[in-house]
């Protein structure tokens, strides 16, 4: 009688091989493209968040001159906007002027929003001021220095800068405040 024969197949050593080689470099190439994605979203969370911030103090101001009668020139105090309240303290504004609740907020939830790009010594939802007077005299969202005189990327930064001061060549304009990269300007948003 005849023994039956079985051949033995499988994958040989080079073949083995290349696949391992084939899904490193796979694997290698996805991983640079994920990299960027946490960068990617705090930009685009720091730009959704500018323009809820600028659309709110620009509606504030237009308020501001229309049921408060104050100048064109005049812009919401940077303790309106930390206090989220165009009538707080001794604000152009009062409660009469302003009846209803919803009207006298830059934001509705109730609190500025975080700037996703602050680093981990300061509250990212505070606004500090960014204006004409102090180290802060003449600065600008293009400009090299932060409001405490030192270079954009230093420790310390959070938040966002505001700059209230009637007249000045920014007045009303908003930007982040932040400490993560000067290199890419994340800044200037």
């Amino acid at each position: 009688m005849g023994g039956s024969r079985h051949k033995i197949t499988g994958f040989s050593l080079i073949e083995v091989l290349m696949v391992i080689l084939l899904l490193g470099v796979l694997a290698a190439i996805g991983v640079t493209e994920f990299v960027n994605f946490g960068a990617d979203s705090k930009d685009a969370a720091v730009k959704a968040d500018l323009a809820i911030l600028r659309r709110a103090i620009g509606m504030q101001n237009a308020q501001m001159r229309l049921r408060c009668g104050v100048s064109d020139a005049s812009v919401p105090s940077l303790a309106n906007l930390n206090n989220n309240d165009i009538t707080f303290g001794s604000a152009p504004c009062t409660t009469s002027q302003v009846l209803l609740a919803s009207d006298r907020t830059f934001v509705a939830n109730g609190t500025i929003p975080p700037n996703p790009w602050s680093d981990s010594t300061g509250n990212p939802s505070t606004v500090t001021a960014c204006n004409g007077g102090g180290s802060c005299a003449g600065l600008g969202p293009n400009s090299a220095t932060d409001c405490a005189g030192s270079a954009w990327g230093s420790a310390g930064e959070y938040g966002w800068c505001y700059d209230a001061l009637a007249g000045d060549a920014y007045a009303g304009q908003i930007w982040a405040n932040s400490a993560f990269n000067k290199t890419t300007n994340e800044h200037t948003f």
